[in-house]
């Protein structure tokens, strides 16, 4: 057998293997770039070119060259009963002073808008006088990693003006804008990745310390998945380099500073899976009276070709994600892959070889009682008479154990055929963020949508904008977009100062203020584009929303206005007929975000079907049994994403949904880890029955995989639990999940829906054979049942 021959390799050259990954391991570290200075994070910077917010973005740099702004940080100072005072507004120029470009040039910023601010500058003090606003408008992208020194410094600012003598008593200032929201969202994730390190260390210790209270025994798996964890984190650092290398120019692999806890997690859960069965393995073999070095090599031979294939269904199931367009899903994916093939690699040699290593001392201090021949061969004599007493009652009767199991579980099942899902990312944030308490304050007195406009930009050739005549249109399309619901207002050159359109008093504060914004240079300068090739062609508006940028409603909002553009451009009777109109801005991001990604989770939850079904077949090769396990798992996965929105639904109010992160890396680690197990106990059971025949082989499997089916279960689970120690909902939400999901299929899928159907389908194959079972699965023969 070939595991079992590279088994007894690494049992023989042990020292040599564990050199090997030390000279691997320091190697690495030496020569690999450190983690934190190639990785990346943000989401909207990795969308497909082809998506509605790139060309935007893309049109928006060649027209308007001047307005390089990416991302918005909006300084909100307020009074909660009382017009902003004399005092107050001399704060507020303090403030507007020290954030200038020429002051802070070490910053990436535009420029800044104040009240102060020709054309606009009106819009940035609320009906009331009670607050008012400073609009930084910044370079770089909303969740670019550079913001969070950018936030810190801003925050220093607000706090060195606020202890001022002359800072007024009982001013608010808060900080909201999409790159506020943004540098939460990446302070939280380093959060969560420090959390999410260090609790699940100390959880697989504690798991492993309970189930097994053998402290050597402990740190086998532990120094295996911490070489491996570095090695792969170290490799993945090393790949981002690729194209640097002659020939690899176009190569672009990326990794994100999110996907370490995914590493972190999904290795240390799943090796620490492959070593237990591997040591539980070897501690069989030795209470059968083998040699260390024996024990060693068989172990690996009887377990190696479950572990490959059940690393190779998740290695697998993740690299699918390499066909989405989202660039997030497409690099984060193969990468937490790769690191899972080093894990593997490294539990089929480097821990077989710590076996050898630490000798006899691994199960001290209760040792190994070598058994019988006879009590070796009794699996329930061998393992706890509760997992005797199961199997027993299960395969006594499947039918109704199976349906009653699928009727219990079906009204969750339902409910995940149709969870929602929220692009929220403030709803992500906890409550005690600057930028949520920002942004609280803002929405007193403005509308939330100020905190990320909807840029229209409208392009036709020869359309002459520049004229009277193109003036008139756009007024008339401002006053179209200003009509509609989720519009709070529109500036365009006709209305720069985002008023409704129509007639107006020359004479009236209002109306003279009207005038000059229109005459005023900045004005065209903003609104009609300059650039050479392309000067009267292009025009911009920007929307205000009634909404979160953020927000469903706000996407919905949006949809709304491209309804209403794709009819105008549509229509030859239209002056707008043909003419092409793109978004810009953070609501328009996120809305090709929630397109791109839905597209996503449905091309990757059918590729990561077909690859684990394919891996199913190749190791089992009964292929009604591994469409069995196929249904199960994604029976199960409905179950987890059902409970788990009506869990978060009853904690949260308002509760808007899932996070969208949550549904596809639920069903890639979900569908392709339920399957380890799977694959455990169903080459477990082929192996029994060639000893015991179908029925008996069957139950003789489910007792002696049942305690460490159920350890690793509980290991993986614990694995997933660290993930809710961060301090981003959607870890928490998917960290709940993955826990959630792996004990359902630890404890309900793989030790009463598998062996209920394979008990049945024993059964139906026995009444048409009228003989007893063949020893293998769905593939009676004649010469096998007169045996038996």
């Amino acid at each position: 057998m070939l595991y079992e021959r590279f088994g007894r390799l690494i049992s023989r050259y042990w020292p040599l293997a564990i050199l090997l990954w030390l000279a691997a391991g320091l190697a690495m570290h030496y020569l690999a770039p450190r983690w934190d200075d190639v990785t990346r994070d943000g989401d909207l910077a990795y969308l497909p070119e082809e998506m509605a917010s790139v060309q935007g973005e893309r049109l928006l740099a060649r027209a308007f060259p001047d307005i390089r702004s990416k991302s918005q940080v909006v300084f909100v100072l307020a009074r909660p009963d009382a017009p902003l005072s004399s005092r107050d507004w001399l704060a507020l120029h303090r403030l507007a002073s020290r954030l200038e470009p020429e002051t802070r040039p070490d910053l990436p910023i535009v420029e800044i808008w104040t009240p102060e601010t020709p054309v606009i500058g009106k819009k940035l003090v609320s009906d009331d006088r009670r607050a008012a606003l400073i609009v930084m408008l910044l370079k770089t992208e909303f969740m670019a990693i550079e913001n969070i020194d950018t936030l810190e410094s801003l925050r220093q600012i607000v706090a060195d003006v606020r202890k001022e003598e002359e800072f007024p008593q009982g001013l608010e200032v808060g900080m909201s804008g999409s790159a506020a929201i943004g540098g939460d969202m990446l302070d939280s994730a380093e959060e969560s990745i420090e959390n999410t390190e260090l609790a699940t260390v100390v959880l697989v210790v504690l798991i492993l310390m309970l189930v097994y209270r053998a402290p050597v025994l402990v740190v086998i798996p532990l120094l295996t998945i911490s070489v491996a964890v570095a090695v792969s984190l170290d490799a993945v650092a090393t790949l981002t380099q690729i194209n640097q290398l002659p020939g690899l120019e176009h190569v672009d692999f990326k990794v994100f500073k999110t996907t370490k806890i995914f590493v972190v997690v999904i290795l240390f859960g799943s090796g620490t899976d492959f070593c237990l069965f591997l040591i539980s393995r070897y501690r069989e073999e030795l209470e059968r009276g083998l040699s260390r070095a024996d024990a060693v090599a068989t172990a690996l031979g009887q377990v190696g070709e479950a572990l490959v294939g059940s690393a190779l269904t998740t290695i697998l199931g993740l690299g699918t994600m390499f066909f989405a367009d989202f660039g997030k899903y497409r690099n984060s994916g193969p990468a937490i892959g790769l690191c899972l093939a080093i894990t593997l690699a490294a539990c089929m040699t480097l821990a077989p070889a710590l076996l050898r290593a630490f000798g006899g001392v691994i199960f001290w201090p209760f040792g190994v009682r070598r058994s019988s021949d006879a009590h070796a061969e009794d699996g329930a004599g061998r393992t706890s008479r509760a997992w005797d007493r199961l199997s027993r009652v299960i395969i006594g009767r499947p039918g109704l154990i199976l349906t009653v199991s699928l009727l219990a579980m079906a009204p969750l099942a339902y409910l995940g055929l149709s969870v929602r899902i929220s692009y929220d990312l403030l709803e992500e944030l906890r409550s005690d963020r600057p930028s949520v308490i920002g942004t609280r304050l803002l929405r007193r007195h403005f509308a939330p949508g100020d905190t990320g406009p909807v840029t229209v930009l409208a392009r036709r050739t020869e359309a002459q904008f520049d004229t009277p005549e193109g003036e008139i249109e756009i007024a008339r399309l401002t006053k179209q977009l200003y009509d509609l619901p989720g519009v709070a207002y529109v500036r365009s050159i006709a209305e720069p100062l985002g008023d409704r359109p129509g007639f107006f008093n020359v004479f009236s504060e209002q109306g003279r203020s009207k005038l000059a914004a229109k005459k005023h240079p900045q004005t065209k300068a903003i609104y009609l584009t300059q650039a050479e090739g392309l000067a009267g062609d292009v025009t911009r508006l920007d929307v205000i929303l009634k909404y979160d940028p953020f927000s469903s409603q706000a996407t919905a909002a949006l949809d709304e206005i491209a309804e209403l553009l794709n009819g105008l451009k549509n229509d030859p009777q239209s002056p707008w007929f043909d003419t092409e109109f793109v978004f810009t801005g953070t609501t328009a991001a996120v809305r090709d975000l929630q397109a791109v990604t839905q597209s996503d989770q449905t091309l990757i939850q059918r590729l990561v079907v077909f690859a684990v079904l394919a891996v199913l077949i190749a190791i089992l090769r009964r292929p009604l049994v591994c469409v069995y396990l196929i249904l199960s798992v994604l029976f199960s996965y409905l179950v987890t994403v059902g409970a788990t929105e009506l869990v978060f639904s009853s904690l949260y109010s308002p509760f808007n949904g899932l996070d969208w992160k949550v549904p596809i890396f639920l069903f890639v680690i979900l569908t392709a880890i339920g399957e380890d197990y799977n694959i455990y106990l169903a080459t477990r059971v082929f192996e029994e029955q060639k000893r015991w025949g179908p029925l008996e082989g069957l139950r003789v499997a489910v007792v002696r995989t049942g305690g460490i089916i159920t350890s690793c279960g509980v290991i993986m689970a614990g694995t997933f639990i660290s993930m809710m120690f961060g301090t981003l909902r959607g870890m928490l939400e998917l960290g709940f999940a993955l826990s959630l999901g792996v004990l359902l299929d630890t404890l309900v899928v793989r030790p009463v829906l598998v062996p209920a159907f394979l008990a049945l389908l024993y059964r139906r194959n026995a009444r048409h054979a009228h003989a007893p079972h063949s020893p293998r699965i769905g593939e009676p023969s004649r010469s096998a049942q007169v045996e038996a």
